[in-house]
């Protein structure tokens, strides 16, 4: 790993450790001024949105966006998926609209017109092309103006509800339905927001959410998770929707085909991950059975280079282990070269809901239900 990989690695897990020691929180002290500054910034935007100084845009589809009030890790992506799973066996044909993070190009893209995906991560981001591969069916667009990714969806791909992945903070695109993801066994980190701790709002700002949904709780104590569900009818009204990254593959690095989770049974593995919160992907490997030999951790959505790559299999390989994992949201960063690399595995990942599902569903049809209602144009 590079230095400014270390720094980094170092950083983030100052940030989401609940409670740091008086050494980490003195090494912090200086930020706490920037923090302000942030948060001033942060409440200032909020309000010009809301006096309807700064403009928002109506789409011509509801809009449903998923966000988090953390930096990353919460799993927003396996969330869209699921909303968009759910939205195509009601029959819709819904589109995810993304920022494109992890891509270099720029402007509107369309990464899948509901074909599979026509980018790589390099013009579409780690995680529209991943949505493109695990949903063939779905539309993907990426690019920093929502309004006109939401214009294309609408109008040349003959979307007809549309998804704001990362979408909480994006407020110039006016929702139907904001859903907030928390990690119910980390819902804050240390409490503080950038650049201080990982936060970009405090948890007040779930007043503008219409639901909230919490990943991890399989992980997260009772007393917590209870607090959560607390806090989400106190907001919102309504329960929250609560689910668990559930592991359902293990599959070669080319995404194709399955070698099955019984494989990491009893091995010893060393990971290799781009994502916020590594330490999950640890926990998920272990429960499994698996005994991880190493990590090699790089910041999320890291585009690995050949180097880093060859690195982690050689260590992995020195260390006895006998493969290398990564994610599915990392695997799609890696160069096709890798595609035959018979020592690295793939683990694919599901949000497997296990209460709220009712909650969710009476939402959804809620809010399509008001778009098709003449005139219905939805909530801000």
């Amino acid at each position: 790993m590079t230095s400014a990989a270390r720094r980094h690695a170092a950083i983030g897990r100052i940030w989401w450790r609940p409670d740091p020691g008086w050494g980490e929180g003195l090494l912090f002290a200086p930020l706490t001024g920037a923090e302000g500054l942030f948060r001033a910034g942060a409440a200032l935007r909020g309000a010009l949105y809301r006096w309807g100084v700064l403009p928002a845009v109506r789409a011509s589809a509801p809009v449903v966006s998923v966000g988090n009030l953390a930096v990353g890790g919460a799993g927003k992506t396996p969330v869209v998926m699921a909303i968009a799973e759910r939205l195509r066996a009601a029959g819709r044909k819904p589109a995810v609209l993304s920022r494109g993070y992890g891509g270099r190009a720029t402007g509107a893209r369309v990464v899948s017109d509901g074909a599979g995906p026509l980018l790589g991560s390099e013009e579409g981001g780690d995680e529209p092309v991943l949505l493109a591969r695990r949903l063939p069916g779905l539309r993907v667009l990426c690019g920093r103006d929502r309004g006109e990714l939401a214009k294309v969806a609408v109008a040349t791909l003959g979307a007809d509800v549309l998804l704001l992945d990362d979408g909480f903070q994006h407020r110039r695109l006016l929702r139907d339905l904001d859903v907030v993801v928390l990690d119910a066994s980390n819902p804050w980190g240390n409490g503080h927001c950038l650049p201080r701790g990982p936060n970009r709002e405090p948890a007040g700002a779930l007043r503008r959410a219409g639901l909230v949904w919490l990943t991890h709780v399989d992980r997260a104590e009772e007393d917590r998770a209870e607090g959560l569900r607390e806090l989400a009818r106190r907001f919102t009204g309504s329960d929250p929707v609560e689910s668990w990254h559930a592991p359902r593959d293990l599959v070669p690095a080319s995404l194709q085909g399955s070698l099955g989770l019984p494989w990491l049974r009893g091995r010893r593995v060393g990971l290799l991950t781009g994502v916020a919160r590594p330490e999950s992907v640890r926990r998920t490997v272990e429960a499994l059975g698996a005994e991880v030999a190493l990590s090699r951790d790089f910041p999320d959505h890291h585009r690995f280079t050949d180097e880093e790559v060859e690195e982690a299999l050689a260590a992995a390989e020195r260390g006895g282990a006998d493969g290398v994992v990564t994610t599915e949201k990392d695997a799609v960063r890696l160069s096709p070269a890798w595609a035959g690399e018979e020592r690295l595995r793939v683990l694919r990942i599901e949000a497997e809901i296990v209460r709220g599902a009712d909650v969710l569903d009476r939402a959804l049809a809620e809010v399509l239900a008001r778009s098709a209602r003449p005139g219905g144009e939805g909530g801000p």
